[in-house]
């Protein structure tokens, strides 16, 4: 095979051009053309002085972001590359945008006649409404078999209409694709990447495909004006391909474009990114694109080489230039060398297991064919130096954003590190503190116990008394006997019932349970109720949820008897007159929520923002330990995924305990 290609200036330029190569009109010759002159009537003028000049070849072309030929890039200018093949054998085929670039992807592979045998598929798509990537996912699970090389179509940075076209004219909103077929036919695919992940980690929230909804919970447009300048936002998305987000896949880095922007605040990306998928913005080191240059050169003579075509992303012609040489000019020494710089390349990646064929953005791939395995080049030294002023002050500020980046991301993880060592000395804290305020509750439920305990073994002393002295007089009547110990067996069940519910109260269980607001307050004033009641304070229960949730309701338990026990004491202390506590639950829109208040006047404004602290206490050193409350913050907010809050009622203090419905 031979590969010629030109500038397209005038008709009769070209028929000279095609006389002078000795170019045949035949359907084994691919003529892909490249134009910058993003115009409709254009593009159908070139096709019909190229139809009546050349009549059988077949042709697939693309706007673009500028032009690729030879050791010359190009703007708004039409390079036509024409590869006359021997062997192989040449199918062209197109597709109509679908529903989806999925669908498309399909609607084109049901177009590729003995698709089996096909080799290779060059195929150029619309760079603005297609997406790349969910296009290539349709084509890899029919045709993964297929090496596919092209890309999206440009408009020069416009980003208003791309177009792809046959020699039959241009298919709105499509793709098109050359399928060579030729199974001795030598091809290679390489590429060149060197752009890097700079600044914080992101998440992606909220995204479908190739539309991110949210990143950290903002909108893209919100992302890229805070960190990277509303200048830059505003500009978007015509700016935003040299700004991309980069992403970490199965070993490889790849970077997501800006192709588009919404009014709601999202942006489309030339391909997929996933939800909950880490991101970066990403930067062009010069150093290391510098340094792919010569390995891309070499990769290249790993196999035969008669004809090289460039897909190149317009982000780094816009990053180097005509310094963009450095990186093609090696290249020039090997074969014919021709290409467009793109919104989007595809490439084939033959180490991966699955989806050979992937959507990269800010990428040079690299495509060589040769039909004669005997072509073969010696290695050569090559300068990818760069003199040029201006762009060896950028190459030192890349050279400082990417030292900056690796410290800042060396510091950032021995942050980590530390905070998680403090956060892990931090609950052997709460552990220690929580384990302080249960030995504290156990201690009152003890005294609660002993309270509840003495009038019941006082009536069984009484009870067993009588019996013995009636025994002793000979006046022991059988019925009055056994109802005598059905009584005493009954206040055993009550001992035996008290014990059952404190071991319950405090049991550890590290599982969640379905539980009600209505059981945890019934289950803990089980409890609580005797001792408080006999110090003649009221309790005022009113229930309206008895909605189920998952949480752990032993710990809701401690809480509220905390909360309660609270109460108690600062109704004694202020000896209130007429003293209540009340509990009662409601739901609050997504809420279900738990209240304990009573009329003992509330909590001083100076302290209640700090009664929550650990240690703090308003009681005396020998009363209070100054957990109670602090640990009940920790066990709602942290372990029981609620709220505790507190505020001034009328009457006195108010704790609000609130669970996600």
């Amino acid at each position: 095979m031979r590969t010629i290609n030109t500038n397209y200036t005038t008709k009769e330029n070209l028929q000279n051009f095609i006389k002078e190569n000795k170019i045949v009109d035949s359907n084994s010759v691919l003529l892909q053309i490249f134009t910058g002159i993003c115009n409709e009537e254009f593009i159908d003028g070139l096709l019909q002085d190229i139809g009546e000049l050349l009549k059988h070849i077949n042709i697939i072309g693309s706007s673009t972001d500028g032009e690729i030929l030879e050791d010359n890039i190009y703007e708004k200018s039409t390079v036509l590359s024409f590869s006359i093949f021997n062997e192989t054998k040449i199918e062209i085929c197109s597709a109509n945008q679908g529903q989806s670039s999925l669908v498309t992807a399909k609607t084109l592979i049901n177009n590729i006649p003995n698709i089996d045998d096909a080799r290779v598929a060059i195929v150029f798509v619309d760079g603005l409404n297609t997406n790349g990537e969910g296009f290539l996912r349709g084509f890899n699970k029919k045709a993964s078999h297929i090496v596919v090389a092209g890309g999206l179509a440009g408009d020069n940075a416009m980003f208003k209409k791309t177009f792809v076209f046959t020699k039959n004219g241009i298919i709105e909103d499509g793709v098109v694709g050359a399928i060579l077929y030729n199974d001795k036919l030598i091809v290679n695919s390489t590429l060149s990447f060197g752009w890097e992940a700079i600044g914080k980690e992101f998440t992606i929230t909220k995204v479908v495909e190739n539309v991110i909804y949210g990143i950290d919970k903002q909108t893209p447009q919100e992302i890229y004006s805070k960190y990277l300048g509303k200048d830059i936002a505003r500009q978007l998305p015509a700016i935003g391909i040299e700004f991309p987000l980069i992403v970490k896949r199965e070993g490889m880095v790849i970077a997501r474009a800006v192709v588009g922007k919404n009014d709601d605040g999202s942006l489309v990306f030339a391909g997929n990114i996933k939800a909950n998928e880490k991101a970066w913005f990403g930067y062009g080191n010069l150093q290391y694109i510098l340094n792919n240059a010569k390995y891309t050169y070499e990769k290249v003579l790993r196999k035969p080489v008669e004809s090289i075509f460039i897909y190149s992303c317009m982000a780094r012609k816009k990053l180097l230039g005509i310094e963009i040489l450095n990186e093609i000019l090696p290249l020039t020494k090997l074969a014919p060398v021709s290409g467009f710089f793109t919104y989007g390349e595809f490439f084939n990646n033959d180490q991966l297991a699955s989806n050979f064929n992937q959507l990269l953005n800010q990428t040079m791939t690299v495509l060589t064919l040769s039909e004669d395995e005997s072509v073969i080049h010696q290695s050569e030294n090559i300068d990818c130096n760069i003199n040029n002023k201006n762009i060896q002050t950028t190459k030192a500020l890349s050279h400082l954003i990417g030292q900056t980046t690796k410290e800042f991301q060396e510091l950032n993880k021995e942050l980590e590190n530390k905070v998680q060592i403090e956060v892990s000395k931090n609950r052997e804290k709460d552990q220690a503190m929580l384990h302080q305020s249960k030995l504290a509750q156990m201690g009152e439920m003890i005294s609660m116990i002993a309270h509840q305990w003495r009038q019941p073994l006082n009536t069984i002393s009484l009870r067993t008394a009588g019996l013995s002295l009636k025994c002793m007089l000979g006046d022991m009547d059988k019925e009055l006997f056994l109802k005598e110990l059905e009584l005493i067996d009954g206040y055993s069940q009550h001992l035996s019932s008290t014990i059952d519910d404190f071991r319950n109260f405090f049991k550890k269980t590290n599982a969640k349970g379905i539980t009600t607001l209505e059981d945890i307050i019934e289950n803990t004033l089980d409890i609580i109720r005797v001792p408080i009641e006999n110090k003649n304070i009221e309790i005022i229960v009113s229930k309206n949820c008895f909605e189920e949730f998952l949480s752990f309701p032993n710990e809701i338990k401690q809480v509220l008897l905390n909360l309660i026990k609270n109460a108690e004491d600062v109704l004694i202390e202020k000896k209130i007159e007429e003293p209540y506590i009340k509990i009662q639950t409601y739901k609050n829109d997504d809420f279900l929520v738990l209240e304990v208040s009573d009329n003992g006047g509330g909590v001083p404004k100076i302290i209640i923002d700090k009664i929550f602290d650990p240690y703090f206490s308003t009681k005396l050193e020998k009363d209070g330990t100054g957990l109670g409350l602090y640990m009940s913050k920790i066990i709602i907010q942290e372990h029981c995924a609620g709220k505790l809050n507190i505020t001034n009622g009328d009457a006195g203090a108010i704790f609000k305990i609130e669970f996600k419905r």
